[in-house]
C-alpha cells in the first residue's frame, strides 16, 4: 500500500485497534506492517502508551493478564517515542480551545504539526472538529 505520507504521529485510537479488534482494525495493522518493512516512519508522543493501557484496561475484550503482555510486544513495534515536549503543550492550548479537543487530543496534533507530520487517527470526534490544513488524517481514509 502507498501512503500519502513517509512519516506520521500516531494516535492512541489507532494503536488500540493493534490489540482490539474494532472497525479499521485491519487498516490500523497495515500501517504498522509497512513501518516493519520500512516503508514510512511512525512515531507516537509518550503519553500515547499510558492511554493504550487505559484504553486496555476499560476494554471487555482484554483481560487483566493480557494488558502487560500488549505492553511488552510494544517497544518490538519499533516506534519511535516523542518524549514530553512542553512546547508541544503550550501549542494545544490554543488548539484546544479554537477546535474544542480535550488537551490530551490537541496535544497529540500540536506534536504532530510541530514535527511537520501529519497525525494519524480513528478518532472520529476529533476528526470532525478538524479540517484538513490541521494535519490530521482518517485511518478509515487510508
Amino acid at each position: 500500500m502507498k501512503y500519502p505520507f513517509q512519516a506520521a504521529l500516531l494516535d492512541t485510537s489507532v494503536a488500540v485497534k493493534w490489540f482490539i479488534q474494532e472497525d479499521d482494525s485491519e487498516k490500523a495493522a497495515e500501517l504498522r506492517y509497512a513501518h516493519g518493512r520500512r516503508e514510512l516512519f511512525l512515531c507516537a508522543p509518550d503519553i500515547l502508551l499510558m492511554e493504550l493501557t487505559n484504553a486496555l484496561r476499560y476494554s471487555p475484550a482484554v483481560s487483566a493478564e493480557e494488558i502487560p503482555e500488549a505492553l511488552e510486544l510494544f517497544p518490538g513495534l519499533e516506534i519511535t517515542i516523542i518524549p514530553f515536549e512542553p512546547e508541544a503543550l503550550i501549542s494545544c492550548i490554543t488548539l484546544s480551545l479554537e477546535k474544542d479537543l480535550a488537551i490530551y487530543d490537541a496535544y497529540f496534533l500540536a506534536l504532530a504539526q510541530a514535527l511537520e507530520m501529519p497525525l494519524v487517527t480513528a478518532d472520529r470526534k476529533m476528526l470532525s472538529r478538524l479540517i484538513p490544513e490541521d494535519g490530521a488524517v482518517s485511518l478509515k481514509d487510508l
